[in-house]
């Protein structure tokens, strides 16, 4: 697991459940004699089965343990546990065992159960089986004798005396009740209780053993009536969407909870098939490239759908991990690593120390035979070996590292990905060298584009689209940032929330008359960029895409995220753009080249932005500016076709409200049409110099020269919405390339 799961917080409903509740998890007694009791959220008996039959694999029927192991596996995990290769998980494993102790206040130890249920109980249990220890073992019988005491495992905190039996009784009278059994808390304590029941099942006294069953499959039954079926009042936020990182988690425990005692018996189908047609539903709208758009620290999630779907092929013979989301995500986590691997390359919601790992990649990779994929992520695991949630996470790397597969080198991964469905290119020029210089472009919709064809597929006669769940993506259609020296240069917002909401103006991005990117039907600066009212898929389309070794070039048209608006307070409005193409050409240990073609039905102020976490003019009149952060530093310069006024501001990027008091380039230009050049530096070349020559309203020369560059582009713009630019660059005893509509379109998102 990882620090991601800390930053769920701001985006649940606060639970608005009864001091009695809270205390005690049974409900509390406030009805007057004769009102009739809320009906309870559990139905006696489920309704007849659906579908055809579902049945667990002869491997697993009536066979303990199973999730992720098997009487055969046990073996292999005691010599791995053993051996050198699994040195740094055993260390972190052993570490993290005094503390996995039930906790005094009996409730769920960190706000949403993560410690409890996804770190100590399969860390704990996982010590036991790879070692025997009976330390261990009475330890994870503490915990189920616990929690099979506690009906409520979204707060936990009941009497000590109640037995398990009048427990079930509470259970299974509860009535809906905000998400109570219904939310993470609840998911992440059912994997606990899973995994330790099924690790440990010959180990427990039968009483108890039976006991846990039975707590297993009624929560598991509540977590679907309550949460998928809405009988519990919250969670509208995930229900019936998918690719979303908060119903994946529920999923998770869903999936884990019953077929860690289902056998297939008749009383047991409904669920089952539930079960089989949930996973189902997720894995039928996961995007090709392995991408998550909730940015890098929430991709981590993707693991956690990874493991419900392993439980599920292995037991009910399903195929969910050969998705082709699934051979890509090993690709996906290193690319979003920032070199070092200390940080990610940041985009959506992230935190300030972010990174992209989460240990179930071993797997993935290990599945796909990605030697260097799987040597980057042990490399990254070392780094991150005491980063939170990499050493919670130790279990994980214990249970899917491959100590077979070796010979990879993580220095021969791809240093150029585009992944499509997000519209989102990293670039970098080394993987081994921590002061690497490297780039994140993004132009992309809202979501991505598999999200979007899902809530296309459900779109209504009338036109309405569905709910679609896109908490954590940002504003950020044709934004970027650049790493180098070891850090941050060009920096973008992190976690937003209320205070100061998702704006562009957090981004390097444009704004129009004061005014950032939106999608229909919501205001600029509101929490949420969803529910939109209409399609999302024009807000932001990589137009064209070039590799060509050397010089990589990247196009984004993001006019459909700047839509006509009248601020209702302010009464200030904009015209809808007719275009914001961007294209970023990124020339190897050169530069980095950025041109910007903008146009609107009437003349308006564009400001362009660029932020950092220190900004400072070199020549303010020649618009030359140094960005750094730490002892990372790099000078950039901005000219246009148009005069600029400039100002260096405080960007509004923030994170969870706090103003991280970024320095920002506020350049201002009015017009109908206008052009912005910029060149960076992040290889210190100190001497380049930017000369922008326009030939018309459609055709321009830059040149960029300096100590052995000598390179010339000639920019023509688009004649489509979503047509390429034509552009030639050319270094003399050096490329010569062309980019257009027929050279550089871009590989297909679906």
């Amino acid at each position: 697991m990882k620090s991601f799961l800390l930053l769920f917080a701001p985006f649940i409903p606060v639970l608005m459940v009864s001091a009695a509740v809270m205390d005690t998890g049974t409900p509390a007694k406030t009805q007057v004699a004769d009102t009739p009791a809320a009906p309870s959220v559990l139905p006696e008996k489920d309704p007849a089965p659906e579908g055809a039959p579902v049945t667990l694999q002869d491997s697993v029927r009536g066979k303990h343990p199973r999730l992720f192991l098997t009487a055969e596996k046990v073996s292999h995990l005691k010599d791995f546990y053993k051996s050198s290769q699994a040195d740094i998980y055993r260390e972190q494993l052993l570490s993290l065992l005094p503390g996995c102790v039930v906790p005094a206040s009996r409730k769920m130890d960190m706000a949403w159960g993560q410690e409890i249920g996804i770190q100590n109980m399969p860390s704990v249990a996982l010590h036991y089986v790879a070692t025997g220890d009976k330390g261990s073992l009475k330890k994870c019988v503490d915990y189920l004798t616990w929690l099979v005491s506690q009906p409520d495992w979204t707060t936990g905190g009941g009497p000590a005396d109640v037995t398990p039996s009048e427990a079930m009784a509470t259970l299974k009278a509860y009535p809906g009740l905000a998400e109570r059994n219904s939310d993470t808390t609840a998911a992440f304590t059912m994997v606990g209780v899973a995994l330790t029941y099924d690790w440990l099942y010959n180990d427990l006294a039968p009483e108890l053993r039976e006991q846990v069953r039975q707590a297993l499959w009624a929560h598991a039954r509540f977590m679907y009536y309550g949460g998928h079926l809405s009988g519990n009042p919250r969670g509208d936020y995930w229900r019936g969407v998918p690719m979303y990182n908060h119903r994946w988690f529920r999923d998770w425990g869903l999936a884990l909870a019953t077929l860690a005692v289902a056998e297939g018996k008749p009383e047991e189908q409904w669920l089952l098939g539930k079960v089989r047609d949930e996973l189902k539903f997720m894995a039928d709208w996961l995007p090709l490239d392995g991408s998550q758009h909730e940015g890098p620290d929430y991709g981590a999630s993707a693991g956690i759908l990874g493991c419900a779907f392993q439980v599920s092929d292995e037991c009910l013979g399903t195929r969910h991990l050969r998705q082709p989301y699934f051979q890509e995500l090993g690709k996906y986590a290193m690319a979003l690593t920032a070199p070092g691997m200390q940080q990610a390359m940041y985009f959506s919601d992230c935190g300030k120390n972010g990174i992209s790992y989460d240990s179930y990649f071993l797997k993935t990779a290990a599945d796909a035979r990605q030697l260097d994929v799987l040597d980057g992520l042990r490399h990254d695991h070392q780094v991150n070996s005491k980063h939170y949630g990499v050493r919670e996470g130790a279990w994980m790397a214990l249970l899917f590292d491959n100590k077979e597969q070796v010979g990879g080198d993580y220095d021969r991964l791809p240093v150029t990905n585009l992944f499509p469905d997000s519209g989102i290119v990293v670039l970098r020029d080394s993987w081994k060298d921590p002061k690497a210089v490297a780039a994140l472009f993004k132009c992309g919709p809202p979501g991505g584009y598999k999200l979007n064809a899902w809530a296309q597929s459900k779109k209504e006669k009338e036109g309405k689209y569905p709910y679609v769940n896109v908490a954590h993506d940002h504003p950020n259609a044709n934004s970027f940032t650049v790493f180098g020296d070891g850090d941050y240069l060009a920096e973008t917002d992190r976690y937003c929330d209320e205070i100061q909401g998702k704006r562009s103006s957090s981004l390097n991005t444009i704004l129009i008359n004061g005014m950032g990117q939106m999608t229909k039907g919501r205001a600029e600066g509101e929490l949420f960029l969803q529910p939109a009212s209409g399609d999302m898929t024009g807000m932001g389309r990589i137009t064209a895409w070039k590799d060509a070794g050397e010089v990589v070039l990247v196009e984004g048209e993001a006019a459909g995220s700047y839509l006509a608006y009248t601020d209702p307070k302010t009464k200030e409005s904009r015209p809808g753009l007719d275009r914001f193409r961007r294209t970023f050409i990124w020339v190897r240990g050169g530069y980095i080249l950025v041109l910007d073609d903008v146009r609107a039905p009437e003349p308006v102020k564009v400001t362009w932005l660029m932020q950092g976490a220190k900004l400072v003019p070199v020549d303010a009149s020649l618009g030359i500016y140094n960005l750094s952060k730490n002892k990372a530093e790099c000078n950039f310069q901005l000219v246009a076709d148009t005069p600029i006024e400039s100002q260096i501001g405080v960007s509004t990027a923030n994170v969870h409200g706090q103003l991280l008091n970024w320095q920002q380039l506020q350049a201002n230009a009015h017009g109908k049409t206008l052009r912005f050049v910029s060149l960076f530096d992040p290889w210190h070349h100190k001497d380049l110099k930017l000369s922008f020559t326009s030939n018309g309203p459609e055709k321009s020369t830059i040149t960029v020269v300096g100590n052995g560059v000598n390179d010339t582009w000639e920019w023509q713009a688009a004649t489509g919405k979503f047509e390429a630019s034509t552009i030639h660059g050319s270094r003399q005893g050096g490329f010569s390339l062309t980019v257009d509509a027929k050279t550089a379109a871009p590989p297909p998102a679906l």
